[in-house]
C-alpha cells in the first residue's frame, strides 16, 4: 500500500485494477484466494508487489475480504453496467474513494497541474518531507490525470444548467439560446422552439405553449404576406399587409413581435416552473 503523509493512495493505475478484478470475475467466478491470485498473475503469494496490486483494488473498492478475495458491487458496476451512465458514476465513485485524490481533485479545480503546482500541492495537503513527494508525486499525477477524464471538471451550484442551460428571467423563463447553441437534450418538461432563426426555451405550462403557438402563428403570417416582424433592436417593419392584429397571450398585452429572442422576459405569464 503507497502512502504519502497520513494518506493512503493506489500502487497500480485503476486500468490495471480493473484489467484484474476482470479476471478474478471471470476466471474465478468473482471469488479467488490470495493464493490462486498469485498464482493467476505469475507472483509470489507473499510478494510485496503482489500486496501492493491487492491493496490498490482494495483502495478503489474492487474487491472486499482478506484471505479469500471477492469482487465487488463497485467492480461489477465497472465491468458490466447496465447503462454507460452507470458505468462512468461507478469509475467516479472508485476515484471518489481515494481521499488524496478527491483532495487534490478539489484543490485544482478538475485540472490537471503542471509539475510544480502538484509538488507544492501535495507538500499542502500531505505534509510530507520534499524527498518523499519528489519521489511519490509521478504516480498520483497520473491518477490524478486519470480521476480527472472521468470525473471532468466540476460544476459549481450557480453553474448548473436549468432547462435548456441558459440563464432564468424574471418571468420564470429560460432566456434562449443563439440557433447555433441548441440544447442536444431538451428536459421533458421544457419546451424548445427553433424554427426561421428563432429560438424558444421555456418551461412546459399551458401558458408558455399558447406562445409557443402565438410565435408560429406570427411566423406563418409572415411566410404567408412576405413580411417580417419587427425584431428587438431591428428598424421597425411596416405591417399593413398583416388582416389581422396579434393577440394577446393569457394576460398579457404583448405584440407578437415581442415574442422574439430576447424579449421572452417581457411577457407577464407566471410560470410555475
Amino acid at each position: 500500500m503507497a502512502k504519502l503523509g497520513q494518506y493512503t493512495y493506489p500502487d497500480i493505475r485503476f486500468g490495471d485494477a480493473v484489467e484484474i478484478s476482470g479476471r478474478v470475475l471471470t476466471k474465478f467466478k468473482g471469488t479467488v484466494s490470495v493464493k490462486g491470485l498469485a498464482w493467476e498473475l505469475g507472483m509470489a503469494e507473499g510478494s510485496g508487489t503482489l500486496f501492493a496490486k491487492v491493496a490498490a483494488m482494495r483502495d478503489f473498492g474492487l474487491i472486499e475480504g482478506r484471505g479469500e478475495l471477492r469482487i465487488s458491487p463497485l467492480a461489477q458496476r465497472v465491468l458490466h453496467p447496465a447503462t454507460p451512465e452507470e458505468g462512468r458514476a461507478a469509475r467516479a465513485e472508485a476515484f471518489q474513494r481515494v481521499d488524496l485524490l478527491r483532495q487534490l481533485y478539489g484543490r485544482f479545480d478538475g485540472e490537471v497541474p503542471d509539475d510544480m503546482s502538484m509538488l507544492v500541492g501535495l507538500e499542502e495537503i500531505t505534509r510530507a518531507s520534499r524527498d518523499e513527494i519528489v519521489r511519490r508525486a509521478p504516480l498520483i499525477q497520473k491518477h490524478l490525470t486519470d480521476a480527472i477524464r472521468v470525473l471532468g471538471r466540476p460544476v459549481k451550484e450557480e453553474e448548473q444548467p436549468e432547462y435548456s442551460g441558459h440563464p432564468k428571467n424574471n418571468s420564470g423563463a429560460v432566456a434562449p439560446a443563439s440557433a447555433d447553441q441548441a440544447p442536444t437534450n431538451v428536459p421533458a418538461n421544457a419546451i424548445y422552439l427553433a424554427a426561421g432563426g428563432r429560438n424558444l426555451s421555456v418551461p412546459l405550462t399551458a401558458e408558455y405553449i399558447d406562445v409557443a403557438i402565438t410565435l408560429l402563428s406570427a411566423m406563418k403570417r409572415e411566410m404567408q404576406v412576405g413580411v417580417a416582424i419587427t425584431t428587438p433592436g431591428d428598424a421597425p417593419v411596416a405591417v399593413d399587409d398583416v388582416d389581422e392584429e396579434p393577440q394577446a397571450v393569457g394576460a398579457a398585452s404583448t405584440d407578437v413581435s415581442e415574442l422574439e429572442l430576447g424579449s421572452i422576459e417581457q411577457l407577464d405569464l407566471s410560470s410555475e416552473a
